[in-house]
């Protein structure tokens, strides 16, 4: 296993009961984006064969960012434990509390594979500890709706039914 020490953390889906199906229904992910303004982070992050990505966003300043995840549900069929998030002192975190910006350390499980003739080597997301916990609060979104009354219709005709 990797450790990887002092990394920002961003758009974190660690919640156990709900992993991520956008990338894939069947077997959704637990995810997270790890990110560095450091090179040579980014170059301790290549020398562990991490995918890092080089961002100029229009505004700010350009990082490098890496995304990890982990599967639901293994090769064979069984369900994965879901990623351990904890505190300094080792206590649970709930992942839903996670705000942009934390920082922590990421323990990753890597491995040799080969696809399709193509040779890599895989990183499996397999824990968090923050050291610096932003909590993450949702807020109302301005377009939200408001309470209002609802007119209730009886299963029978309505007024828009068409007879056949």
């Amino acid at each position: 296993m990797a450790l990887i020490k002092n990394v920002e953390i961003y758009f974190a889906k660690l919640n156990p009961k709900r992993p991520n199906p956008k990338f894939n229904k069947e077997n959704p992910t637990w995810e997270v984006q790890i990110r560095t303004t450091d090179k040579e982070k980014k170059k301790e992050w290549e020398t562990l064969n991490l995918a890092v990505k080089a961002v100029v966003p229009d505004e700010g300043v350009p990082y490098y960012r890496v995304n990890l995840r982990k599967k639901s549900i293994k090769e064979d069929g069984d369900n994965s434990s879901p990623v351990s998030v904890v505190d300094g002192k080792l206590n649970p975190i709930d992942p839903d509390s996670i705000g942009n910006g934390s920082i922590g350390n990421i323990r990753v499980f890597q491995y040799e594979y080969t696809n399709a003739g193509n040779k890599g080597i895989a990183s499996v997301l397999m824990g968090m500890q923050l050291t610096k916990h932003i909590v993450y609060t949702p807020q109302a979104r301005d377009d939200d709706f408001e309470e209002t009354e609802t007119e209730t219709v009886s299963s029978g005709q309505s007024e828009y039914s068409e007879d056949f």
